[in-house]
């Protein structure tokens, strides 16, 4: 396995929870610093694009060149400053991601732009790999106000990945998510 930075997406505006998602409790500490936690020791490189200062500039943050564009904006910025070829993208609100899958995730991108799982038959974005070669597509996109990044998906060389546990995908994206994801984990 080559090196690869871990790349973790905070800057979303947390609409739906109400407040930032990256901040939440989660075992003992933040969602973001458990999922940073768990993942790391995977990864040379970590970095965090957030809007505002998190985790108290423990990491480096990285800005969107395209703020308010979402996630993909997000993945534009950290492919740009990774200092690594390949980079593993995450939600800040998926702390149930193994490192063996992570891992997984990134050596299915040999060869390809991206390795994407889909879950379901949907793609799963914001918990995948991604080569410098799908840098200049996604910019491409982010220019064309194409913010979507399942649509720029379309655009790659992408492994796809089927069959994976959906379990560890599991997301929090509102106030109801985030207490069934912690009655679970009791």
């Amino acid at each position: 396995m080559e090196k690869a930075t871990l790349l973790v997406l905070a800057g979303g505006a947390s609409r739906r929870m109400g407040r930032s998602k990256a901040l939440l409790p989660f075992g003992g500490r933040t969602i973001i610093e458990h999922l940073i936690a768990n993942l790391a020791p995977a990864f040379a490189e970590i970095l965090v694009s957030a809007n505002t200062a998190l985790l108290d500039g423990r990491y480096p943050l990285v800005a969107d060149r395209h703020p308010g564009a979402g996630p993909l904006a997000g993945i534009e910025a950290g492919l740009k400053a990774a200092r690594h070829e390949l980079v593993f993208a995450v939600a800040c609100d998926m702390p149930l991601l193994t490192p063996d899958l992570a891992l997984t995730i990134c050596a299915a991108a040999a060869r390809h732009d991206a390795a994407v799982p889909r879950l379901n038959g949907r793609p799963e974005p914001t918990a995948a790999a991604y080569r410098r070669s799908a840098g200049p597509t996604i910019t491409a996109a982010m220019e064309a106000r194409r913010y979507r990044a399942a649509d720029a998906l379309q655009d790659l060389d992408v492994a796809w990945l089927d069959g994976l546990d959906e379990r560890l995908f599991v997301n929090v994206n509102d106030p109801a998510g985030y207490q069934a994801l912690l009655d679970a984990m009791r």
